[in-house]
């Protein structure tokens, strides 16, 4: 039997390369966590009648996943809000007589990955009277 010797910089680079998330009780980092979701325009005030918001993340191949109704979204095929997919990103905020204001929260995340920190905007209703 061949001993093979691995230097730490060898074993990160097979480590990413295999998409490893990590060990118990390590925080994630940068190769192991979706990017946090991007809101553009991160918030609005006094919108008339509807904004269109983009969600984005920087994560290739990521999944989306946001709520207007304040709740935290998570991940998974059961998870909490809507699932879109990264590349169709666009959400329609509309507004009309009850709450004055809605409040998107939004997270990125993929198989092999943890998930994204929230995303938070929030987006103000103004009666046009």
């Amino acid at each position: 039997m061949e001993k093979i010797t691995l230097s730490f910089a060898v074993l990160a680079a097979i480590i990413a390369i295999t998409g490893c998330v990590g060990t118990a009780g390590t925080a994630p980092t940068a190769s192991t966590q979706c990017a946090t979701p991007t809101l553009t325009p991160p918030d609005a005030s006094n919108v008339i009648t509807s904004v269109t918001v983009r969600i984005a993340t920087a994560t290739k191949g990521a999944y989306l996943r946001y709520t207007l109704d304040g709740s935290t979204p998570t991940s998974g095929s059961s998870g909490n809000g809507t699932e879109i997919t990264a590349s169709n990103g666009t959400v329609l905020v509309v507004f009309g007589v009850g709450p004055v204001g809605t409040t998107l929260k939004a997270i990125a995340y993929k198989e092999g990955l943890a998930d994204s920190a929230v995303a938070v905007g929030n987006y103000v209703y103004q009666s046009p009277y």
